[in-house]
C-alpha cells in the first residue's frame, strides 16, 4: 500500500526533527512518498524560513539588501545540512538564489525555496529520490490541483523510482 507523509514547519524544523522523521518513515515500509514544509520555529523567538523568504522578497522588491535575512536562511539550512552529515553545497546553492536575486523574481518562487531544500536536504537524509513539485504537481490556469494529471505525473516517477520526498506548496500550470 502506498502512504503519502506530509511534515510540517515545526516537524522539520532543524536535524533533530529530521532524525525523528526518519524514525517514523522507516517504522513503515508503506511511506513512499514524503512532502516536507520549510523549516518553522525552533522556539518562540524564532523564524520561519517561510517568513524570511518574505521578508526577502520585500527587501529586494523595495532596494533593501537583503544579506542579513538571507544569511539567517543559509545558517539554518547549512546547520541541517552539516549536522546530518549531508553532501548538498547548501552556501553555494543559496549563494546562486542569493546572486540572482532581483526585482523581477518571481515572489511565489523565492518563496517556495524553503520547501525546495528541506526536501533535497530530507531526501538525501531519507536515501530517498528528490522529486521536485513542480514535475509532478498540476495546477490548472484557476488555480486548483489537476488531479489527474497530477496523478500521472505521480505515476511517471513511480515507474523511474520507488521512494521520493516532494516539496509542498508548489507546483507547475500545464504548459510547464
Amino acid at each position: 500500500m502506498l502512504k503519502i507523509a506530509k511534515f510540517g514547519g515545526s516537524s522539520v524544523a532543524d536535524s533533530l526533527q529530521f532524525k525523528r522523521i526518519k524514525k517514523i518513515v522507516d517504522a513503515d515500509e508503506g511511506r513512499k512518498v514524503i512532502v516536507v514544509s520549510a523549516p518553522g520555529k525552533r522556539s518562540p523567538e524564532d523564524n520561519k524560513i517561510t517568513d524570511l523568504l518574505y521578508l526577502t522578497y520585500s527587501h529586494v522588491k523595495y532596494g533593501v539588501d537583503p544579506s542579513a535575512v538571507y544569511d539567517m536562511i543559509k545558517d539554518r539550512f547549512c546547520e541541517i545540512n552539516g549536522t546530518l552529515g549531508l553532501s548538498l553545497d547548501c552556501e553555494g546553492e543559496l549563494k546562486a538564489i542569493k546572486n540572482a536575486l532581483s526585482k523581477d523574481t518571481p515572489e511565489d518562487f523565492l518563496v517556495s525555496r524553503g520547501e525546495y531544500f528541506t526536501a533535497r536536504l530530507m531526501a538525501e537524509y531519507l536515501g530517498y529520490t528528490f522529486v521536485d513539485a513542480s514535475d509532478v504537481i498540476v495546477f490548472d490556469y484557476n488555480g486548483k490541483v489537476n488531479y489527474v494529471a497530477s496523478g500521472e505525473r505521480l505515476q511517471e516517477k513511480f515507474e523511474r523510482y520507488e521512494r521520493i520526498v516532494v516539496p509542498g506548496f508548489y507546483g507547475a500550470y500545464p504548459n510547464q
